[in-house]
Order: structure tokens, then sequence, then C-alpha cells
């Protein structure tokens, strides 16, 4: 992807709802719970002109990848950046021989994936590979005049123009950072579940979305966290989050989807 993982035309239309004072809604990681997704952009009563983008990640683990994907392609005001889980599914469908694709498949939701699709275990295959056009077009980074929308973060060692795609989509560093990353732009990023930031010794956040205490220069949280951890077990209380650039304001809802549930 290289020097094209940006798209010009998404950062101008989104920047352009903004400066008119329209709504745009960030939505953390959606991993195939149509359902959820469904019940978080009813609530978030879209008005003419508002706009929502995903932060990637709308595939895999969750029993509607297939539904989820439309209704983003199919909408002019939804939109998404590319997830890693984008990136593998790329890569695994391409050559199924692989040691990933089996990873793909059997260990973390590709599986899933591939039941969304109607038709026989080929027919589903094929269908899921005729979506690649449209997830290998995805940006894996939106810059807009006062935030920079990214799937999983950045690394907090390298300045942001020298990282890659890698980076972007896998990096789990960026709640790190003990400085502003970009003085100018609040960073927003999925890909680790705020419910377990514990592991990388950061304190989660007892309910909502994660804000770091580093601060852009206008005195905003210079990270926020808004994967929230929609396939997670329901004690861990999974939930997809979505925050309006506009205002600040957050919205959630509850997992719809009753899969991989653990017994009471």
């Amino acid at each position: 992807m290289g020097s094209t993982h940006r798209d010009a035309e998404l950062e101008a239309a989104l920047q352009a709802a903004l400066d008119a004072g329209n709504s745009v809604w960030v939505v953390g990681d959606v991993h195939g719970c149509r359902q959820t997704f469904e019940a978080l952009l009813d609530k978030l009563e879209l008005g003419e002109g508002d706009m929502v983008l995903c932060v990637g990640d709308l595939v895999d683990r969750g029993p509607d990848s297939h539904g989820v994907l439309t209704i983003v392609h199919e909408s002019d005001e939804i939109n998404s950046l590319m997830g890693n889980h984008e990136k593998i599914m790329a890569d695994a469908l391409r050559d199924s021989s692989t040691r990933l694709a089996f990873f793909w498949q059997n260990r973390i939701g590709g599986g899933q994936t591939l039941n969304s699709f109607p038709g026989n275990a080929e027919q589903q295959r094929q269908r899921a590979i005729e979506w690649l056009e449209f997830t290998d077009a995805l940006p894996t980074e939106v810059t807009l005049d006062r935030f920079r929308i990214v799937h999983a973060g950045y690394q907090t060692h390298l300045p942001l123009e020298d990282q890659t795609d890698e980076d972007r989509l896998k990096s789990r560093t960026v709640f790190l950072a003990e400085r502003p990353l970009d003085d100018q732009r609040q960073i927003i990023a999925g890909h680790t579940p705020v419910q377990k930031l514990g592991t990388f010794g950061v304190e989660p956040p007892a309910d909502g979305i994660w804000a770091s205490e580093v601060t852009t220069a206008d005195g905003r949280p210079a990270v926020l966290i808004i994967d929230t951890g929609v396939v997670l077990e329901r004690s861990q209380r999974p939930r997809l989050s979505a925050i309006d650039l506009q205002t600040g304001r957050v919205e959630e809802v509850e997992r719809i989807e009753t899969f991989n549930e653990a017994p009471d």
C-alpha cells in the first residue's frame, strides 16, 4: 500500500462534514457483529450530512462479517479503515495452503467469516474473495485537521511519517506514549480492547472508552482507544462504541449476538 495508504477524497469529505457542523462518528472494531452494528447506527440517529468511519476489523469472530461488509459498502455515509483482520483475510484467501490461512480460519475467526457467505465451502471462499477488491482499497489512516484515525495506532519511537502499514495495523504501543505523537491532532484507534489494557500496564477504564492523560497542544487527550471488546466474553461486558468528532459525545450498545458465551 505504501504511499497510497490514505484516501484524499474520503479525508476531504470527512473534514467538510465537520466544517459544516455535522457529526462524524468513529466506530470501534465491529468483528462481524452486524446486529450490534445496526443497533449502534440506529442509536446514532444520523442526520443529513452526518458520516461514520469505522476503525477497521469489520470481519472475523462474529457471525455475520458478510452483513457488516455489505452495510459499509452500500452506504455513502459509512466508511471504514483497514484493520489487521482485513489484511490477514486477504492474505489467507489468496493462498489457502499457507499456515496463515489455517490460523485465520481456525484460530482468529476466519471460519465464521466464511460461514457468513451463502453456499458450500468453495462457494463461500469464492464469494469472500470477491470482497478483496473492496477491502484492499481501504486506507490504513485518516488524517484530518484535528484528528488522526488509525486501526491499531503507531509505534511510539518512530516519527509518524516513517511508520508503515504494519505499524498502523498491528502495533500495541500508542497508549503507552509519554508525549503526544501529534501535538495538533488527537489519535483515535481501536485494535486493543480497553478491557485488555491492563495486560500492557495501563489502567483500563471502569466504563466507556479509554483516554490518555497525555494531552495535545489544545488540552485534549492525545490518544483515545475505542475498541470496547464486542467479541469478548459476556463477563467482560462486550460492547460496540462510537465517538462523535464534532462534540466528543460517546455512544455504545451492549453486544446483541449470543455466540461464544461462557456458561453462567
